[in-house]
């Protein structure tokens, strides 16, 4: 290994090294069908900037589709790069809506093929090129061809090839607006992105103010908590009744990595709780578990729960009110039978320890059982009824191996859905472990949130965890599929671009709603697989006129009609129209407008 080579290794980070060794080692060749597959998911899944810009800047890697659409998908890509891949994704998208354009349109869509294909920079013509002829003919028996672009050298420089493009200067503020100004900003603003910032911000009066704002939604507000590091938001939140009622909202706060964990603890309670009162006591197990539950509920969330019940099992009201009744007596715990620790931190002896175990039904006191070194200690605390999935999942990360793959063989623990996806994420969980948990993960969400987690290195539970949200996406009707594409935040279109885009009739009818959330919109028209007709709908949004992001990304993709492209640039501004201007990605036909 040259000198320039170890210093370019010593730059990268110990997971980025793992997957460089894997791409300088097949790089200088043409890579088989299951390395395909593997540069498919690394594509996909990489969070390494540098490492995607390496596999863009191959081009006989991106002469394979899957290659091409994942890095184009990716939103860790280099955004520059990340663009002109995009370009070549509308190419085959527009060459294909022109295979299905009535005669009297083909011209004109043959016309923007052209110009969209001069617009491609020298390096990517020859893939684009290339993609086309392996789509018009077959392939021969041996799956090789004359026409792929020149394999690399020996002697890479992997610093150039790793630099990331030239980012464009950001833009100068041209006002500070005072204080006064961004309270009334905060109260009255229609972007959601700003509204974000307000909700996030560490002044008080600001987020107050934003609190007040009639167009936050619960989907922004859950945003916000999962972004804020601000434990005061999360206060003011909880402290709302039109927010502390709702189960989405308190499930938000609860998971979000900025909740005070005294406020974690409270709904975590609440909500577990519930899920008993759900469920019944059918045995006496499962009762002691509700009084156990009950015995640790806070006085403020004796609300929450009298609310479900009335709502879901009126019949339980009187054990409600006869728990409440007893939280003013004095609670005996465990604290004035057990012995003190001693200096580090350690029950005295294992009887102690196992007896605590056994026996504790404070969370303070359950979590260091889980985390005793004496192995006994930690399966007898497994068995307690004290214990919940919310506290298991919470310990699960801090153990190791050898503990995690023991709650992932127990009976009970591993049918839990909340257990089973914190296991699944964990770091030293083996592989084929995680395929087995996979199956009791219901829903779309555990799905993508193993997509979206860059620390799990397991390829092949994340193309089943795609695979899981492919069938149930397609399973669904058009209102199931619309309701999940706005629960998901467009994040359906990252991993299914093809289902997802495609599918122009539940796409037309999502647009339709006038309250459709910017971000999906936003989503939508930079998509370079959006079809025309989506495209032209978003341009008369009503939404549209609040976010000039929307439109700029409209009059940057190249599949974008031009009526409406040229409608849309007599909204802009000259500062913004200029500003276009400069990016090598608009089309032809609106620089001659310019």
């Amino acid at each position: 290994m040259t000198e320039a080579e170890a210093a370019f290794l010593a730059s990268l980070a110990e997971p980025e090294r793992i997957h460089f060794r894997h791409l300088a080692l097949i790089r200088p060749q043409l890579p088989t069908e299951s390395q395909v597959y593997m540069l498919e998911g690394l594509a996909r899944s990489l969070a390494s900037p540098r490492l995607l810009t390496l596999m863009a800047r191959t081009p006989h890697w991106l002469a394979h589709w899957p290659i091409l659409l994942g890095l184009a998908e990716n939103e860790a890509t280099p955004e520059a790069i990340r663009r002109d891949l995009e370009m070549v994704v509308s190419l085959f998208g527009q060459m294909r809506e022109m295979d299905l354009a009535p005669p009297g349109e083909k011209d004109e869509r043959s016309e923007a093929v052209k110009a969209l294909y001069s617009q491609l920079k020298p390096d990517l013509k020859p893939v684009a090129k290339l993609l086309a002829k392996l789509i018009a003919k077959s392939v021969s028996a041996t799956g090789t061809t004359q026409e792929l672009p020149p394999l690399p050298g020996d002697a890479p420089d992997w610093e150039a090839l790793t630099a990331l493009p030239d980012a464009p200067p950001p833009q100068a503020s041209t006002h500070v607006l005072n204080k006064e100004d961004r309270l009334a900003r905060a109260q009255q603003t229609a972007q959601p992105d700003e509204l974000l910032g307000f909700l996030v911000d560490a002044d008080a009066d600001l987020r107050l103010a934003a609190l007040q704002n009639p167009l936050i939604s619960e989907d922004l507000l859950r945003r916000a908590l999962g972004q804020s590091a601000v434990p005061e938001l999360f206060e003011e939140v909880y402290a709302e009744a039109r927010w502390y009622f709702r189960e989405p909202v308190r499930d938000s706060i609860r998971e979000a990595p900025g909740c005070p964990a005294d406020l974690s603890r409270r709904l975590a309670l609440s909500g577990h709780l519930v899920a008993a009162l759900e469920r019944g006591a059918p045995n006496a197990a499962a009762l002691r578990r509700i009084v156990s539950l009950f015995t640790q509920l806070e006085e403020g969330e004796y609300q929450f729960v009298t609310y479900w019940a009335k709502r879901q099992s009126p019949q339980l009201l009187r054990v409600v009110k006869y728990f409440y009744d007893r939280l003013v007596r004095q609670r005996s715990g465990l604290s004035s039978v057990l012995p003190e620790r001693g200096e580090d931190g350690r029950w005295a002896s294992l009887e102690e320890r196992v007896f605590l175990a056994t026996q504790a039904t404070q969370e303070d006191q359950i979590i260091p059982v889980l985390k005793d070194p004496d192995p006994q200690v930690f399966r007898l605390a497994l068995e307690n009824p004290a214990l919940t999935p919310r506290m298991l999942a919470s310990t699960l990360p801090s153990l190791d191996r050898g503990r995690a793959e023991q709650v992932a063989a127990h009976a009970t623990w591993q049918e839990d859905p909340l257990v089973a996806e914190t296991l699944i994420h964990h770091p030293h969980l083996t592989e084929a472990t995680a395929l087995r948990l996979l199956a009791n993960l219901p829903g779309l969400r555990p799905a993508i949130e193993i997509l979206r987690d860059p620390r799990l290195q397991h390829l092949e539970v994340k193309r089943r965890a795609l695979e899981t949200l492919r069938s149930l996406y397609m399973g669904m009707d058009v209102s199931e599929r619309i309701t999940a594409l706005r629960t998901s935040g467009g994040e359906l279109m990252r991993h299914l671009p093809q289902e997802v885009l495609q599918d122009e009739e539940t796409l037309r009818r999502m647009v339709s709603d006038r309250q459709l959330d910017p971000g999906i919109l936003l989503r939508l028209a930079r998509n370079k697989l959006t079809p025309r007709a989506v495209l032209e709908q978003i341009a008369s949004h009503p939404v549209l006129l609040a976010h000039a992001a929307i439109m700029s990304e409209l009059l940057l993709n190249p599949k974008t009609p031009r009526e409406a492209s040229a409608r849309i640039w007599g909204l802009l501004s000259e500062t913004e129209q200029q500003q276009l201007l400069r990016s090598p990605h608009l089309p032809a036909t609106l620089r001659t407008l310019g």
